[in-house]
């Protein structure tokens, strides 16, 4: 469906649930819309809680418990959100693993063979706005982190389990996502502060080499779990290919773009879990 058309998060009906209970998933949105399919696959969700400028939802989803967090914008905001759901969530879990971090929603497309409407599954995130080569460092790299921040074999080869697929960059969706998303692709997701158009899309294709999609959040959660040492998926919905028109078809995809990358979310966590939940 179009924007305008999604159910307001403020009119989801509201289950009881233990928010004691620690969150053994967090996944981390910008936008209301984003968080919008979460609340209705979850079985039940605790009345929102303020922390920070996020918005923190204990929920239930396929008997798990997830921690949902509505983040909000920017690469700021997202580092605020990984960080204060992490150190919540260590609080509540009496040493017990940290939780598998999962950056969810819309993302720009940026790769060839990458379409409105696919998937985009995170094998390595990177700032592409970071830039202190004059003191010695790579393009991309936030002085004294990583360059990136691959994903290990291990949760890898999970999240293509998960679609029904262990080989290639582009997989066809197993039959429990088919309805929604035909295409889920593997590979770099790069982060910025600003909404690529064209004109910014042909910067970062240059300077990233076989980046597939952007969005302006998952690099900064992605270094936040880092050094909480949690396990950390991106997995965004393409909602528009940076082109000439980005902003308008952003908004007319936004929804449907949320919805595909929810239903890959919810197929990942699962065999997550069915593998015995891999961490690095």
């Amino acid at each position: 469906m179009g924007a305008g058309h999604r159910v307001s998060t403020s009119s989801v009906n509201s289950s009881p649930v233990n928010a004691s209970n620690s969150a053994e998933v967090i996944v981390i949105v910008a936008m209301e819309e984003e968080l919008a399919p979460f609340l209705q696959l979850a079985q039940s969700v605790a009345n929102p809680e303020q922390v920070g400028n996020s918005i923190h939802r204990a929920s239930v989803i396929n008997g798990r418990n997830i921690l949902l967090v509505h983040g909000g914008i920017g690469l700021v905001n997202a580092s605020g959100a990984a960080t204060s759901a992490l150190l919540l969530t260590q609080q509540k879990n009496d040493g017990a693993s940290p939780p598998l971090v999962i950056s969810a929603g819309s993302a720009g497309g940026l790769g060839e063979n990458v379409k409105v409407g696919d998937v985009v599954i995170g094998t390595d995130t990177i700032n592409a706005d970071a830039d202190a080569r004059a003191f010695g460092y790579q393009l991309g790299q936030v002085p004294g982190m990583p360059v990136s921040y691959p994903v290990p074999d291990a949760l890898a080869a999970v999240s293509r389990v998960g679609m029904g697929s262990t080989q290639g960059s582009a997989d066809t969706a197993g039959t429990a996502t088919a309805k929604l998303v035909k295409t889920v692709h593997h590979g770099l997701i790069v982060s910025s502060y600003s909404f690529v158009d064209q004109s910014r899309a042909v910067v970062i294709k240059g300077l990233f080499e076989g980046a597939l999609s952007t969005d302006m959040e998952s690099s900064a959660i992605a270094q936040i779990a880092y050094a909480y040492n949690s396990p950390f998926l991106a997995i965004r919905g393409i909602s528009d290919l940076c082109g000439p028109a980005a902003e308008t078809d952003f908004v007319t995809h936004v929804d449907d773009a949320a919805d595909r990358s929810a239903e890959i979310v919810r197929a990942v966590i699962d065999a997550w879990f069915a593998a015995g939940s891999p961490r690095p």
